[in-house]
């Protein structure tokens, strides 16, 4: 098993049984694409995730005017 493939199975571990749940949701959704991000979607993909890790964004919860 890959590096990755391990570090997968033990953060899926930690989740509770909703956000595993959603978590399983995204995987099967992701699954299904069946095709590589083109390199547009792959920068915008590594810009939000340096966002990310430098804190720069905002929660869905903090910015919704209603309830969904």
């Amino acid at each position: 098993m890959s590096a990755a493939k391990q570090e997968l199975k033990k953060v899926v571990g930690e989740f509770s049984e909703d956000e595993s749940r959603i978590l399983l949701r995204f995987a099967e959704w992701l699954k299904e694409q069946g095709e590589e991000l083109t390199g547009k979607e792959l920068a915008i993909l590594r810009r939000g995730e340096k966002q990310v890790r430098e804190g720069e964004f905002v929660w869905w919860r903090d910015v919704k005017r209603t309830d969904v």
